[in-house]
């Protein structure tokens, strides 16, 4: 009797330490599992509502920018959807923050090439620039932006900037005559009281005669009779050209060396010539003289003689 009230109590003890440690962990453990649900596609209010009541935890994750999604749209969820979590398993979404904003740059105070370049960095663009004569800001400065420097903007917006044009030097604004003939540009700045300074021909694709570039630029200041210095077109010469340039070149070398080596030849000619008549008179002269010298010597060698003779004679 003894032995099985022990064996019950023995097997009571069993069975409760069974299922105080394994049905019950298991049974509390499966449930309190979740399966993720799918809010993908949800604005993230909407999401939040559906998570929180499944039991689940809520909290905004990155931020992707798609300018094809309205802002707020879930992009993804981790973890994933149908995963089974526990209950009360914090869910992050990934949602859309739309087209995504540029901060605009300070400007004020750099040059108009390095603004340009600071804004084409950001996908900005530079907007209307318009001159003004200050001597706070050297020539070519930013002096003001339209926007303001940390305001947020779309992609490839348009910054308006007001740029210093240097100091006014005096009444008279400097038209511009780019693309302008000579006499048409002449007439133009005569018209402002300025007269036309040093031109300069440069080669260029421009129309031939065709003013290029001048200085000062144009809507600069100055005083009357400044003479504005011109830039002006001139045709470019192909390679073509100037191959063709230097066979004609090349050929009238040729020819000038040919002509050069044949008056050579000629006056090599008439100067053998010239030596051949020359040793030809002086020849002539030097026989005419032997001819003429023996025959004035007979007659002097004669006269000698006969007195010698007639001495001879009365000697005897």
């Amino acid at each position: 009797m003894v032995k099985k009230i022990i064996i019950l109590v023995s097997a009571f003890l069993l069975l409760f330490l069974l299922f105080n440690s394994v049905i019950m962990p298991w049974y509390v453990k499966h449930a309190s599992l979740v399966k993720v649900p799918n809010v993908v596609g949800l604005q993230f209010n909407e999401a939040r509502q559906v998570l929180e009541k499944s039991g689940l935890d809520v909290k905004q994750g990155d931020v992707r920018y798609d300018e094809s999604k309205p802002i707020g749209f879930v992009m993804d969820q981790n973890p994933p959807v149908e995963q089974m979590v526990k209950n009360g398993r914090r869910i992050y979404l990934t949602v859309c923050g739309g087209e995504q904003l540029v901060e605009v740059p300070k400007l004020i105070g750099r040059t108009l090439r390095d603004a340009k370049f600071t804004l084409e960095q950001r996908n900005l663009q530079v907007g209307e620039i318009v001159k003004k004569f200050t001597a706070d800001y050297p020539e070519d400065a930013v002096v003001s932006q339209i926007i303001q420097p940390g305001s947020k903007v779309k992609r490839l917006t348009k910054v308006d900037l007001i740029v210093s044009n240097g100091q006014q030097i005096g009444d008279i604004i400097i038209p511009g005559v780019i693309g302008k003939k000579l006499e048409e540009a002449r007439k133009i700045l005569e018209d402002k009281k300025l007269k036309v300074g040093k031109l300069t021909y440069q080669a260029s694709d421009a129309p031939s005669g065709q003013i290029i570039d001048q200085y000062p630029q144009r809507d600069k200041s100055a005083k009357e009779n400044t003479p504005i210095d011109l830039f002006i077109a001139k045709k470019r010469i192909t390679e073509k050209e100037v191959q063709e340039v230097s066979s004609d070149n090349q050929n009238d070398n040729e020819k000038k060396g040919a002509e050069k080596i044949k008056a050579e030849e000629k006056e090599k000619l008439d100067k053998e010539k010239k030596d051949k008549q020359d040793k030809e008179s002086v020849k002539e002269k030097q026989d005419k003289e032997k001819k003429d010298k023996p025959v004035e010597k007979d007659k002097t060698d004669k006269s000698k003689e006969k007195p010698e003779v007639k001495k001879k004679e009365g000697n005897k």
